[in-house]
């Protein structure tokens, strides 16, 4: 079975998440203040448009550790919030893919959440949260879908807000006639 990505090294220099997460509540997350209107309005089509998507098989991840993360902030290791930031890059043909995982607790009031973000060159194609609140509020994030190809996706959950390993990333494709998955150039 011949590969569908390669993993790229590290480059948390050129992430396009960065540390800027750090700031945003689950409140402002969940209603869509956390972006520009135009980068919401894109994802909201997206998802509108979107197939059936179907897992097809698990693709292997080199996870580090992004900005914002506790354990490159001087003394934050400790404090309640916790900040985990994850990323990895991967390669499909000559297309980009890069993932951002990050989970978050804060106060006044408390509240916890994990999500993914999936870049394909550069461009936001999907985000999803999961998390709680103190007053009752939650968030139920489904799949992370970004197509890379024609009937080709990278997909992810955000999993369970705390949750302390960043989520399986899967290669996702849509199902033929017959309801049947299908691998691109499959039979």
């Amino acid at each position: 079975m011949t590969s569908l990505a390669s993993n790229l090294p590290d480059r948390t220099n050129d992430c396009p998440l960065g540390a800027r997460w750090c700031g945003w509540t689950l409140y402002a997350i969940v209603n869509g203040r956390h972006m520009p209107a135009d980068e919401r309005a894109a994802i909201q089509r997206a998802r509108r448009r979107a197939s059936t998507w179907t897992a097809i098989r698990r693709q292997p991840v080199n996870w580090s550790v992004g900005d914002g993360d506790a354990s490159r902030l001087p003394g934050y290791a400790d404090t309640l919030s916790h900040p985990r930031h994850r990323h990895c890059w991967l390669e499909v043909g000559r297309r980009a893919v890069h993932i951002d995982w990050v989970t978050r607790e804060g106060g006044s009031p408390g509240f916890s959440y994990s999500m993914v973000r999936v870049y394909v060159d550069r461009t936001l194609r999907d985000e999803q949260v999961h998390g709680g609140s103190a007053l009752g509020f939650t968030a139920w994030g489904t799949t992370a879908v970004a197509p890379v190809r024609r009937g080709l996706a990278v997909g992810l959950a955000p999993g369970r807000f705390l949750d302390p390993q960043p989520p399986l990333v899967w290669w996702m494709t849509t199902a033929g006639r017959d309801g049947q998955a299908r691998e691109e150039g499959g039979r």
